[in-house]
């Protein structure tokens, strides 16, 4: 998918018409830039900018055709090649003018055409989100430390499922936010019970299973946080496995809300993931350079923080 920039169309407009307005009239002192700017900016659109031309495409070739054929009359010398600067008040062949100007008028008609059955839409804004950056950058919602943690796999979950919103997709939105989910949760859940070897345990419910047992072992420092394995429970009740069944769907609206607790889910873990990291980082580094005093504060910290 890409954005649309529809302020060409008006600029495309603007410099074909700058071509007959009354303060050029045909001098041809006068028409050196509206004639590059009109023919610079033609050629980009015939050749697919912002937009691939298509059964105006003929019309457009013919306009630029004739614009490069009248600039290369009055502005290059025939013999040297080179740019030529004409003075004086001559002007250009009135013919030479009312051709480009019926090119000019074929070609507006076919694009009016063209566009009248173009597939551009208007996406609304959904909820207190900007449609551009669900489109172009959802995962920016996660902060650049928890983008380094979170598997790019689910980030382009989590992009996707921006797109689905923006196009009022609440299904296919909330399937591609559920497996961004599920790709963080499985490294969440190895932080905590090691790799998953077998395919038979690579299993929402049995992520769930254990990650829920861990957390509730008091005795141990480093556990898996209550509020993710809550959270994990009310999407796999709420929307998880309602989807499984042939006639789930969600709506809109339905999936607006999911967006927000997706994101605060995988936050949550991305932020248990990247203090782990940080905390290996500080033991490895201690046990290769001496114990300190400062190490117990470091734990105790660490401790709280996962507790909280």
């Amino acid at each position: 998918m890409q954005q649309l920039n529809s302020y060409r169309f008006y600029e495309l407009g603007a410099k074909l018409h700058a071509l007959f307005c009354g303060r050029a009239q045909g001098r041809i002192a006068e028409m050196f830039v509206p004639l590059t700017e009109a023919q610079a900016l033609l050629d980009s659109f015939i050749k697919g900018d912002p937009f691939t031309l298509e059964t105006s495409k003929t019309d457009a070739t013919r306009l630029l055709n004739k614009l490069s054929a009248v600039f290369n009359r009055y502005f290059i010398d025939p013999t040297t090649k080179q740019l030529k600067t004409p003075t004086g008040e001559d002007r250009i062949d009135p013919h030479e003018m009312s051709m480009m100007q019926s090119l000019l008028e074929k070609f507006e008609h076919a694009l009016a055409a063209e566009l009248n059955r173009a597939p551009t839409y208007l996406a609304e804004k959904r909820g207190i989100y900007s449609t551009f950056d669900l489109a172009e950058n959802a995962q920016q919602i996660f902060s650049k430390s928890l983008q380094d943690v979170i598997p790019a796999s689910a980030q382009n979950e989590f992009n996707a499922a921006g797109r689905g919103l923006v196009f009022g997709l609440g299904t296919a939105a909330a399937l591609h936010m559920l497996r961004a989910i599920e790709m963080v949760l499985k490294q969440y859940y190895e932080m905590f019970a090691g790799p998953v070897s077998a395919k038979s345990e690579r299993n929402y419910a049995i992520y769930l299973k254990k990650l829920a047992a861990l957390a509730d072992e008091e005795e141990t420092a480093f556990r898996p946080d209550k509020r993710v394995v809550q959270m994990l429970a009310q999407i796999k009740d709420h929307y998880r496995n309602p989807l499984l069944s042939a006639d789930g769907a969600v709506s809109l609206e339905e999936a607006t809300s999911l967006f927000g607790m997706a994101s605060a889910l995988i936050s949550m873990m991305a932020e248990q993931m990247l203090a782990q990291q940080h905390n290996e980082s500080r033991g490895s580094k201690k046990s290769s350079g001496g114990s300190s005093g400062e190490d117990d504060n470091d734990v105790y910290d660490f401790r709280m923080s996962q507790t909280a």
